[in-house]
């Protein structure tokens, strides 16, 4: 089994690996408009890549607002999936998050509602009404994490 890291994006060519997978997964596959997808927030978040082995597998960014940590972007490419990649990803995005937000323990994101399961399992509870973003309905989700997490 290949070896699983997790790092955070430190060059141009780390981010256009971001975009691809992001490009695969919501524009190709979910058929979301690159414009959707690609935003002005791109520059202010943080980004991660996970890989397997040498190969870029999947993606997410954190970025902290007002109302805390907002976690997005989570995405995997379809030959990676149903290897826990996502969960990895986002376990590594909360330690990331609490060391530069030490402050910051309420951590938030808008699911796609196929993968509230995923975030669930996270300790992410629903909250609000659901609604449409780039045409796929989503839902709301928090978790206030303990800081000895």
């Amino acid at each position: 089994m290949a070896e699983i890291t997790i790092r955070e994006i430190g060059s141009k060519a780390d981010l256009d690996l971001v975009f691809h997978i992001r490009t695969e997964v919501f524009v190709i596959e979910q058929q979301c408009l690159p414009s959707e997808e690609f935003d002005a927030l791109d520059a202010q978040a943080r980004h991660f890549l996970l890989f397997e082995g040498n190969q870029a597998a999947a993606t997410g960014r954190f970025r902290k607002t007002d109302k805390g940590i907002k976690i997005e972007r989570i995405a995997t490419l379809k030959e990676h999936r149903g290897k826990g990649f996502a969960s990895q990803i986002i376990q590594h995005l909360f330690q990331v998050a609490e060391v530069a937000f030490p402050d910051s323990n309420y951590f938030y994101l808008h699911a796609q509602v196929t993968v509230m399961p995923l975030y669930a399992s996270l300790g992410f509870r629903p909250y609000g009404p659901t609604f449409i973003e780039a045409d796929i309905v989503h839902q709301a989700m928090e978790l206030k994490r303990a800081k000895n997490d």
